[in-house]
């Protein structure tokens, strides 16, 4: 447990994933409120069991839960924290289905990924690493019932303070972050980080739409109103606090271009479905990682599309891209 700034406590828990280990944040105050919760993994209960302990609070203590997405380690411990005591839970509207139904969420994900890994030309033997993949949210956190929906341009009385909450759609489609005006904190979990990029995951349709959301595409826009932000720091979901966020935004702009431009140079040289981008640019991509990099190659796809720098070409079988001779800027 570290005391980031007066009243907000940063506590870290341990993951079984490569990113490591994730934050959840106590804010001290009426109504006494966790940012996130960690996994459903008996080592993070622990440590949040022993984090909560140092400052006197008992899950039981626990007034608000506000889960700013629905990736398993931001989320997995909230059933049991909400049941401890009854702490109101909060998330974004896009979320509650999702994770009120985990079991069901993961069979439409699975249906929607194979016709999507299909057309993306992914060798069959792999489809059932898209079971992996999905398979173990209901292992690493519960259903959870949400009894309150925040939303941009709400305000959320937590700590003692009032929070700002900008809904921030991109590395998850339903990211929310809490901004502190007074004080330029971010509570950003996931939405920007300083050691590594947030990927833009690919996610299936909500329940009644046909069609996927552009991830990529939406990422950059929220990190573009971002950008424009008075922040003084960042208090994000894995690595260290964040001072400067407009010089990593520059950094991670260049990276995002140079890999347009390098996956547009590949289909110049011939067409390539997602699959044969992935294989050039990713050669070692891990198989536990496989589903990352296809999200990847395919929100690149689809902002080289937004600008008619790539076009699909019509035929049966896998998609293929091919370059359109354009050239175009962000």
């Amino acid at each position: 447990m570290k005391e980031i700034v007066p009243g907000i406590y940063q506590i870290t828990m341990p993951t079984p994933f490569a990113v490591g280990d994730v934050h959840a944040y106590l804010l001290w105050g009426e109504p006494l409120t966790l940012v996130d919760t960690g996994l459903f993994y008996p080592p993070s209960q622990r440590a949040l069991a022993a984090a909560l302990a140092e400052v006197g609070v008992a899950p039981s203590d626990l007034e608000q839960i506000v889960l700013t997405h629905s990736h398993l380690d931001h989320f997995g411990q909230a059933r049991w924290l909400q049941q401890a005591g009854g702490a109101t839970v909060l998330a974004h509207p896009t979320a509650c289905s999702k994770i009120a139904d985990l079991p069901a969420f993961v069979n439409h994900a699975i249906a929607w990924a194979g016709d999507m890994l299909t057309a993306a030309g992914l060798p069959e033997d792999h489809h059932s690493l898209v079971h992996t993949f999905y398979g173990i949210i209901p292992q690493l956190a519960q259903n959870v019932t949400v009894q309150r929906c925040l939303d941009e341009g709400d305000t959320l009385e937590a700590g003692g303070q009032q929070w700002q909450v900008h809904f921030f759609p991109g590395h998850a489609g339903d990211l929310i972050t809490l901004w502190q005006p007074e004080t330029g904190i971010l509570l950003g979990n996931d939405h920007l980080l300083a050691q590594i990029s947030s990927n833009a995951l690919l996610e299936p349709p909500r329940p009644g739409e046909r069609d996927r959301r552009l991830s990529l595409i939406q990422y950059w826009d929220s990190l573009d109103r971002l950008e424009a932000m008075p922040l003084t720091s960042i208090l994000p979901g894995h690595g260290p606090v964040i001072i400067d966020h407009r010089s990593l935004l520059v950094e991670r702009r260049d990276r995002r271009d140079r890999r347009l431009t390098r996956i547009e140079a590949l289909l110049e040289e011939s067409p390539r479905t997602v699959w044969q981008i992935a294989e050039s640019l990713f050669p070692k991509l891990d198989q536990a990682d496989f589903f990352l990099g296809i999200s990847e190659i395919v929100g690149h796809l689809d902002m080289l599309l937004a600008q008619d720098r790539v076009s699909v070409l019509e035929g049966e079988g896998p998609v293929r891209y091919v370059k359109t001779g354009k050239s175009g800027n962000l």
